[in-house]
């Protein structure tokens, strides 16, 4: 008799521990799996660049034990500075945003280029190098193009204006320090769109 009682016992205990593990099974696949709004970048931002409300939007994610490294609905990216690059769509991570006013070392500008110095499939968003050419004329000798700038970011690109061999704008983000050279270079010579890749 006492056989048969511990015998049920223990069927009555593995099958509690057998239902426990399925609901804590359960539990946390639902956690796992449970989406929140967060912070989300609407398009191409630079280093270096304090965010606008245009900049960001929300999304739907299910994040899991990761959620803590983003921003989620119940922070305000707006007015933070970017310490990386980022791309639409990605999400916004603590660790990539800083308040401090040191790290807001981009500044944007636009500029006119003829539209046959710029790549005919450049996409916003692309990082290019910048080079300023003197066309030789009255017989003087051709001067070697000038490297202006690296890592400058396309922001954005309005080519309506280049048909027929016209110019296109160009707005670009670059570093506060090399304001000043750029706007110089703008004003002899032509400035030439150089990808960084193919």
């Amino acid at each position: 008799m006492n056989q048969k009682k511990n015998s049920q016992t223990r069927l009555i205990v593995a099958s509690s521990l057998c239902a426990a593990a399925l609901l804590a099974s359960f539990a946390m696949s639902k956690a796992a799996n449970q989406r929140e709004k967060y912070w989300v970048v609407l398009k191409p931002i630079a280093v270096g660049t304090q965010l606008e409300q245009s900049d960001v939007g929300y999304q739907m994610v299910a994040l899991g034990n990761s959620g803590s490294n983003y921003l989620g609905e119940q922070s305000n990216p707006v007015g933070s500075i970017t310490k990386r690059p980022f791309a639409p769509g990605d999400l916004l991570e603590i660790s990539a945003l800083t308040n401090n006013s040191a790290a807001l070392v981009n500044q944007q500008l636009s500029i006119s280029l003829r539209s046959v110095d710029i790549p005919s499939t450049l996409q916003i968003g692309e990082v290019v190098t910048i080079f300023q050419l003197h066309d030789a004329s009255n017989g003087e000798a051709a001067l070697e193009p000038d490297h202006i700038l690296s890592g400058v970011f396309i922001v954005g690109l309005d080519r309506k204006g280049s048909n027929f061999g016209g110019e296109a704008a160009l707005t670009i983000s670059v570093n506060r320090d090399a304001v000043p050279d750029l706007l110089a270079a703008t004003t002899s010579g032509r400035l030439v769109i150089v990808r960084s890749h193919g």
